[in-house]
Parts: structure tokens; C-alpha cells; sequence
């Protein structure tokens, strides 16, 4: 058998390897989608996995922990499939002849800023991922490095101190 042949051979050994190991990771893969996916993207996101952890055979081979890396692989597409699918909404003051429209949102923008402003830092952060951005308290933690709970907590006390600012600053 000449140096061609054995090479063929160890790398059809190699990649039958690959896929007895993602086979026998699917299970875990697809629980983990279904944890981080909404249930029409579950499938999709396990094909993509499945399909990205065969493309890259010797580095999940090589991999201390395949079962991390697998896993690994459906946390971050399931991130990338929610990034590209996000709904991107409208401009209001691209509307024309909309100037009331444009003087009203550009008002509720600088009270929103005022309000944000009466608040500490950690506050606003976790004000305007949340309820301004739309995150979930989860990505806030992860974006600002700290716990779930904080996280709450930090935004609860903003919303109550700014509904505070609210019901002062309005005539009794």
C-alpha cells in the first residue's frame, strides 16, 4: 500500500470517528437547542451544528471536552440565528410630513435621557438593555459581566426610583 492509501484510510477512520461522535452527541445538542432556541428554530439550529462540527472533524477530535465543544457550537449558533433574525423596526422620523410625530419622540428621548440621568450607572445600564434594548436579563448579566440577579435587582430599584422621580416631578 503506497503513502496515498494509508492517508485515505486514516482519514476515512478519522471522520467515521467524527460522526459516530457527533451521532451519539445529537441527544445533548438538541436538548441544548430546544434550552436556547424557540421551537421552530431547534432543527434548523442542530442541522447547522452538526454540519459545523463535521466541517471542523480534527478539532473536535482534539478537543479535551467534544461534549463542551458541541455544545459550545449550539450556544453560539443559536446567538447568531437570533442576531439575524431580530426585528429590525421602522424609523419614526423618517415619515414625511410627520413633525409632530418627530417633536414628540425627540421629547420622550430627552426625558428618557433626564430620567436615566437621576440614576446610577449600574442602574441605567441595566434600564436600557432591558427595557430600552429589549434584552433579556440574562444578556444584560452576560454583556455586563455580572450575575442574573444583580441584574434585577439593579433594574428594579431604577424602575422604582424613576416611577419616584415621575410621580414628584407631576402636580398633585
Amino acid at each position: 500500500m503506497d503513502l496515498s492509501m494509508s492517508i485515505k484510510v486514516n482519514e476515512n477512520r478519522r471522520s467515521g470517528a467524527a460522526d459516530d461522535l457527533v451521532c451519539r452527541l445529537l441527544p445533548a445538542i438538541r436538548r441544548q437547542a430546544a434550552r436556547y432556541a424557540r421551537p421552530p428554530d431547534v432543527d434548523d439550529i442542530v442541522q447547522s451544528v452538526c454540519e459545523k462540527l463535521l466541517h471542523r472533524r480534527p478539532q473536535l477530535l482534539k478537543h479535551p471536552n467534544p461534549r463542551a465543544y458541541a455544545l459550545r457550537a449550539v450556544i453560539t449558533t443559536a446567538h447568531d440565528n437570533r442576531r439575524t433574525h431580530e426585528i429590525c423596526l421602522p424609523d419614526l422620523t423618517d415619515q414625511a410630513g410627520s413633525t409632530a410625530c418627530a417633536t414628540a419622540l425627540r421629547e420622550a428621548q430627552w426625558e428618557t435621557l433626564r430620567l436615566l440621568s437621576q440614576l446610577s450607572t449600574g442602574q441605567a445600564r441595566a434600564l436600557i438593555l432591558v427595557d430600552l434594548d429589549g434584552r433579556t436579563i440574562d444578556e444584560a448579566a452576560t454583556l455586563l459581566g455580572v450575575h442574573q440577579g444583580t441584574i434585577s435587582r439593579l433594574r428594579a430599584r431604577g424602575l422604582r426610583r424613576s416611577r419616584d422621580f415621575l410621580t414628584q416631578a407631576q402636580p398633585a
